[in-house]
């Protein structure tokens, strides 16, 4: 499974791209055992230059996300 974007609500940390203290930021990571790990933080401006293809933060992205298995 690819990268995972989520908003972190309630959580202090800092923009890993511009080092801007943020809270109830977006982060892309990995889920190990249902447990959502964060490898990158970005605050809102960041995240909008970044813009990520898929992800469940930004509702109008322009792409879909997969709902069905590639192999049924």
């Amino acid at each position: 499974m690819g990268p995972v974007w989520r908003v972190m609500k309630g959580r202090k940390d800092t923009c890993d791209r511009c080092g801007r203290p943020v809270e109830d930021y977006p982060a892309v990571g990995r889920v190990v055992n249902f447990q959502f790990e964060p490898n990158e933080k970005y605050c809102w401006e960041c995240y909008a230059y970044i813009t990520p293809f898929v992800d469940d933060v930004d509702p109008a992205s322009p792409f879909q996300p997969v709902t069905k298995p590639a192999i049924p």
